[in-house]
């Protein structure tokens, strides 16, 4: 049951390799050539969606395969192989994904935890099965003895020590992946520069906008001050002249009451005389 477990493992990942780069192929036959062109096509997250996987799988493909290619252990992290099925599966059904790092955020929680779990655990346990450990501790632990034993030993070691055809191409995939994911940091940066750049023009458009205004109403506040200046004096020159037009109407009344106060003791005495 453990041996078609780790077999079913162990295809698993070798399948979401090969599913990852046929998604890949479709993508990059219908972007352009030209970079420039790239940035604002409909596809530009497709492709840096699946560049930050292919980043995953090959630091994947670095940490576990070297064990599991000498039978000592299987693809342990089954979960970052769902994960990296949904994540491949969201990118071919949907039109507009989202940004990378926000599709890609469970993706690299769990293969982070994944590797870094199997460097500090299970590496040292699976380092002591490795063929030739023995040989290099003995060769470390104790001075070899001159002769030809101690050649061939000290060459096989030498010989088991230099990398293989296997992981050099490896390691070129790495800094493939590697170089992939910097051109998919350095589109986001560039991104949000101009971003920033727009953000910053509008705030500057804002300001002058800002300052037109407060000038206008600088300029409206003169006009009401100067308005109610001349409203003022305006006021006041009516106030003064209906004042002065009422003392002249009074003037002539006073006049009529002392002409009839003087002709009344003069009528009396008229009517005293007719009696």
């Amino acid at each position: 049951m453990d041996l078609v477990c780790q077999r079913m493992l162990n295809q698993g990942f070798l399948k979401v390799e090969r599913y990852h780069n046929l998604c890949q192929k479709q993508v990059k036959a219908q972007l352009p050539r030209r970079e420039s062109e790239r940035r604002n096509h409909s596809l530009a997250r497709h492709a840096d969606i699946l560049a930050a996987v292919e980043t995953r799988l090959s630091l994947l493909n670095m940490t576990f395969m070297k064990y599991v290619d000498s039978n000592l252990c299987c693809f342990i992290p089954g979960k970052v192989i769902d994960e990296i099925y949904r994540v491949l599966r969201y990118v071919n059904s949907t039109r507009a994904p989202q940004r990378a790092h926000e599709v890609l955020q469970e993706l690299r929680d769990i293969s982070s935890m994944a590797m870094e779990y199997f460097d500090e655990k299970i590496v040292p346990i699976l380092k002591r099965k490795l063929p030739g450990s023995d040989v290099s501790g003995r060769l470390i632990g104790a001075a070899p003895v001159p002769g030809p034993s101690a050649a061939l030993t000290t060459m096989q070691l030498f010989s088991k020590q230099n990398p293989s055809r296997q992981e050099v191409t490896k390691l070129q995939q790495q800094v493939k992946a590697n170089g992939a994911g910097v051109t998919v940091l350095k589109r986001e940066i560039s991104e949000l520069r101009t971003k920033v750049q727009e953000q910053q023009k509008q705030l500057q458009d804002q300001d002058q906008k800002l300052l037109e205004q407060t000038q206008i109403i600088g300029e409206q506040n003169a006009r009401l001050a100067e308005l109610e200046r001349k409203l003022r004096e305006v006021m006041e020159s009516a106030v003064g002249s209906s004042s002065g037009s009422g003392s002249n109407e009074q003037s002539p009344r006073k006049r009529r009451k002392a002409v009839e106060s003087t002709d009344c003791p003069r009528k009396s005495k008229r009517l005293r005389n007719r009696k």
